[in-house]
Order: C-alpha cells, then sequence, then structure tokens
C-alpha cells in the first residue's frame, strides 16, 4: 500500500490543541512532536490514503483507532487519531533507536543470536495484534526499531489492511529476518546454510505453509539464548564425555513420546540440537532441546544412516553419529577410530550399527548413557 505523506497544514503546528509540531524524523515520514497535556514527547504521521485504497476518510480512521488498544513492550504504540482540517494524523508513541534496516546497512548483517531476539520480540508483538483481530500488514526492516537497550520495537500500525490474513505477517517476519542474517530479502531462493535459524526461516517462507506460531515461538526463544550442538563443537572442540552422555539421555526422551507411537523425527544432526550456555545442573533444565523436524533443516551426509530411509532405528543411528562429532570433534566416517570415546565407544559402536536391529533400544541405551552421564545429571 502506497501512502502519500504530507506536512505543513498551512502553517499549523499543533494538532488537537495539544500536539506541537516539532522536527522530522528518520526519512521524513514521520514527525517528533510535544504532547503538551501529558508533557512528553510523541511522533506523529500525517496520513492520506491514495485513491486505489478504496476506503473512505472515516472508515480508515476508525480503522486506524483500533490500534489504539494495542499495548506490548514490543510494539510502538498507536496513542491517539486526530482529524485536523480533514485530514486524519495518528500519534505514535516516541521510541528511539535505529531501525533494522539502517543497522544492517550501517554495521551489516545481525549475529545468529540476536536476529534470534528480535524475531521472538516481532513475533509477540504481533501475536498480540492478531489476537486483537489486527493484521499489521507491513512488517519490514523498515518497520522494527532495534532500541538501546536490546529489544525490537515493531512500529507502523494504525492503517487498514482490506484483505490480508494473519499468514502474511509470518511471511513477511521470515523475510525480515531472513534481511537480518543475510542483508537481503529472499528473493527466489532464501539463504542455504544449516544453521537453526536459517532452517526455520526456510521453513516460515515455505509456500505449502509455515510451522504453527506455537512452534515458531518456541523455536525463537529457544535459539535466542542457546547453541547449536554443532556451534558449540566448533567454538569449543570436543565435549566430556558426561556431557556428550547427558545430550544423549535428553535427545532420547525427547524422541521417546513419537517413538512409542510408532513415528519418528528424522532430522536428528548436530545443527538441530540446541545446548543451554550453563551446565544443565546449574540450569535445571535438560541437557540439550532437539528442534521440531518441520524446522530442523536437513542433515548433512555424514548424519544420515546408511538405509536413507527415516525410521525409529535410523533416528538412533543419526544420534549415534551426533554424539559421535559430539565427542571426537568431528563427523562420523567409515573406519574413522574412536580416540576420546572411551566408556562412551561401546554405545556408539552400536548405535552406528549398519544393521538397524543391532542399534538396541530406549531401555537399554538410557541405561548405558546414564552409567557415562553419572556426574552431569545429578
Amino acid at each position: 500500500m502506497c501512502l502519500i505523506v504530507q506536512f505543513g497544514m498551512g502553517g499549523t503546528t499543533k494538532l488537537a490543541g495539544r500536539y506541537r509540531l516539532l522536527n522530522p524524523l528518520g526519512g521524513g515520514a514521520v514527525r517528533l512532536a510535544f504532547d503538551e497535556l501529558e508533557h512528553r514527547d510523541v511522533a506523529v504521521r500525517e496520513l492520506r490514503l491514495p485513491p486505489e485504497l478504496g476506503e473512505s476518510r472515516d472508515s480508515a480512521v476508525r480503522d486506524a483507532r483500533l490500534a489504539t488498544g494495542l499495548r506490548h513492550p514490543s510494539i510502538v504504540s498507536v496513542l491517539d487519531v486526530v482529524v485536523e482540517d480533514g485530514v486524519p494524523w495518528l500519534v505514535m508513541e516516541f521510541a528511539s533507536g535505529a531501525s533494522l534496516e539502517q543497522a544492517v546497512g550501517a554495521r551489516r548483517t545481525l549475529p545468529v543470536v540476536q536476529a534470534a531476539r528480535v524475531g521472538v520480540c516481532v513475533l509477540a508483538a504481533l501475536v498480540t495484534a492478531h489476537a486483537a483481530g489486527i493484521v499489521h500488514g507491513r512488517v519490514n526492516p523498515g518497520n522494527v526499531l532495534l532500541s538501546t537497550t536490546g529489544r525490537a520495537l515493531l512500529t507502523g500500525f494504525g492503517l487498514p489492511q482490506a484483505g490480508l490474513r494473519p499468514s502474511a505477517d509470518l511471511w513477511s517476519l521470515a523475510a525480515t529476518l531472513h534481511f537480518a542474517v543475510e542483508g537481503r530479502p529472499p528473493g527466489r531462493v532464501a539463504a542455504a546454510g544449516t544453521d537453526p535459524l536459517r532452517a526455520l526461516i526456510r521453513a516460515m517462507l515455505d509456500p505449502l505453509g509455515a510451522p504453527q506460531v506455537e512452534m515458531v515461538a518456541e523455536t525463537l526463544d529457544r535459539l535466542a539464548l542457546e547453541r547449536s550442538l554443532d556451534q558449540v563443537i566448533a567454538a569449543s572442540g570436543p565435549l566430556s564425555l558426561a556431557r556428550v552422555a547427558a545430550i544423549g539421555l535428553a535427545v532420547l526422551d525427547l524422541l521417546a513420546p513419537s517413538h512409542a507411537c510408532g513415528g519418528h523425527h528424522g532430522a536428528v544432526h548436530p545443527s538441530s540440537i540446541l545446548l543451554p550456555d550453563v551446565p544443565p545442573e546449574e540450569a535445571g533444565s535438560p541437557a540439550a532441546w532437539i528442534l521440531p523436524s518441520r524446522v530442523a533443516g536437513p542433515a548433512a551426509p555424514a548424519f544420515r544412516p546408511p538405509e536413507r530411509v527415516p525410521s525409529q532405528a535410523a533416528d538412533l543411528w543419526a544420534l549415534g553419529a551426533t554424539l559421535f562429532a559430539a565427542v571426537e570433534g568431528r563427523p562420523p566416517a567409515p573406519g574413522a577410530p574412536l580416540s576420546k570415546a572411551g566408556a562412551l565407544a561401546p554405545v556408539l559402536f552400536r548405535l552406528l550399527s549398519g544393521d538397524p536391529a543391532q542399534r538396541g533400544d530406549h531401555g537399554t541405551l538410557r541405561k548405558d548413557l546414564r552409567a557415562v552421564a553419572l556426574p552431569a545429571v545429578r
């Protein structure tokens, strides 16, 4: 939707007898003003709807006023809608900070963890808006502000969005996160990459349908606080035997419900497993969490089971390959020696068997892993 933005109003310097117009902000579409009644800075925007929108002024003002009821820490609130000399104005909370578009243009792309935190904030804002029956319709890097305190704020509420569904906002959020980590819109092909955030973005951009909002929210929450196993290995090298066994136990527990129902995961690999930044005994939480297969992304060849057919036994082989990489610091390969596996070696040999029937069951694997992990799970 195109907006025609005007300032001037024949020399008028105050709106509704209380908002004193000051200097333009950013690119000039928004102006700083001072609310003389509440004694606070606000931002105002004069809007004229283009003819092709087909909306009357009264309808546009009515729809804009719906946004004044939205309150969320990650929403730049619409405080008031006033009409001066027949022209509607939005009065918004004043929020300082650079837009995501400006930040990426000036400082290059965001680190994955920071981009995930942006996603957490913006998605929470959208969930609040959608619950109120409001579709934003213009989620883009220019409407995401990065505050000095590290929060991301979504601005741009207040305009009617005829015919748009909430799913349009979620697709735009994915495109915005793509811009945050890649420095460009997704275009025809989303960015490749095995890290969990890029895998999530690709899933959200899938033309066949994005994951459920709850799944996206939980994944973003995790990515904002945790690192994937492959990132930890790349940064710190092989993990201790006790920690690797604890990770194996946690993943088994997460696979158990699906396996008990005859299902499988199909995407167990180091990029799909997230680890807390603090040891599990200090965090009071599981040693690992696995991304849902819908958002986990494909595994590298070294973590694909030899039978190439997804199954519960294939999940166990992939878990063995993942634990091998965690303890040895490198993916498994035919004939590769287990030089650091110690007491974990028999478990890995069993999991990596070419015969699916030899990989064991959950009960036996849990017992053997727990014996190695005991110091980390007490």
